[in-house]
């Protein structure tokens, strides 16, 4: 590596806005500083969180680091990333960002970690790979161009679910309460612990709730569901994001004892509904290959494949 590369750690104040840039420049979609301030005060107890950045001779932010330990992650597990400018790579940088990440992981006790990288970087899957790392998911991208989306040919699915007895609602018609939080809580929980890109844990109740009370992309109108009396059985949970005027679908989901009965396709249809009625241009979504049935309905309901992402695991 060139030595007149300078790796230290982040400084918010002083980073955040050309970090972000950098991180619109190597990923698929924008990042505003505002967003990276807003990861910043999420900080839960017990959770463990580094951050490095590298700078190029004439000061500018050309590699980024972090090493993460999420506050209901099994001990010793740890996220790691790091990424370069395209114009500063193949000079031995991205190997010291990661190494610099590996070496405070391991100072913390870290025995399993996992990283990601995109589908249409191949070269970023070989670096990942002589590191250590082996493909555990690939997740598939897809979207949805709400300017011409059509869904009149499912609308019987939204008529057919509300007829079996299941309500489809939100959790701010539902009163946005703690009872509320609490049953959408469980919810997620069991629907995400059976996802198969499930990672094997999740947040309590209380780190949730803190998460969802500070997330810009969280609105109340937005965590779709569908209700059996006052059970809830499934879920869509769709975020905003300004910045790309586009919504997410974080997560679509339904109890094991309701399922085959389209109520996931009905929230499918009830997320893009709130979308395009919310003014975005576009919402997107991704699943794990081996989700069959919920790449099905997003195929039916005419979501386009992007390119997605490979999850990796390294065993230390």
């Amino acid at each position: 590596m060139s030595t007149n590369y300078i790796i230290r750690p982040a400084v918010p104040a002083q980073d955040f806005s050309a970090l972000a840039e950098l991180l619109t420049v190597v990923g698929p979609q924008p990042i505003t500083a505002a967003s990276l301030f807003e990861w910043e005060a999420n900080n839960p107890s017990g959770q463990i969180r580094r951050r490095w950045v590298a700078a190029a001779p004439d000061g500018r932010l050309v590699g980024y680091g972090v090493a993460l330990h999420p506050a209901h992650a099994a001990d010793g597990r740890f996220q790691l990333w790091v990424c370069v400018h395209p114009a500063h790579r193949q000079q031995g940088l991205g190997a010291q960002l990661a190494e610099t990440a590996w070496s405070f992981a391991r100072e913390q006790g870290a025995t399993l970690l996992t990283s990601d990288v995109r589908e249409e970087c191949p070269a970023c899957l070989r670096f990942a790979e002589q590191r250590g790392f082996a493909i555990a998911h690939h997740l598939f991208e897809s979207v949805i161009d709400l300017h011409t989306f059509d869904e009149r040919p499912f609308a019987r699915v939204i008529a057919e679910v509300e007829t079996s007895g299941i309500r489809l609602t939100s959790l701010a018609a539902e009163g946005d309460t703690e009872t509320a939080r609490r049953k959408l809580h469980a919810l997620n929980y069991a629907c995400v612990l059976d996802d198969p890109a499930t990672q094997g844990s999740f947040p309590d109740f209380d780190e949730l709730n803190e998460m969802w009370n500070q997330a810009s992309w969280f609105v109340p109108e937005g965590q779709l569901l569908a209700v059996d009396g006052e059970r809830y059985v499934g879920l869509a949970a769709v975020g905003y994001f300004q910045e790309s005027n586009s919504m997410y679908n974080l997560m679509t989901g339904v109890d094991k004892a309701y399922r085959g009965r389209q109520i996931a396709q009905a929230l499918k249809l009830q997320s893009i509904r709130f979308a395009k009625a919310y003014g975005a241009d576009s919402i997107r979504t991704h699943n794990d290959s081996q989700n069959g049935p919920m790449l099905a309905i997003n195929c039916k309901l005419g979501y386009q494949p992007r390119p997605g992402e490979y999850r990796l695991i390294k065993k230390v």
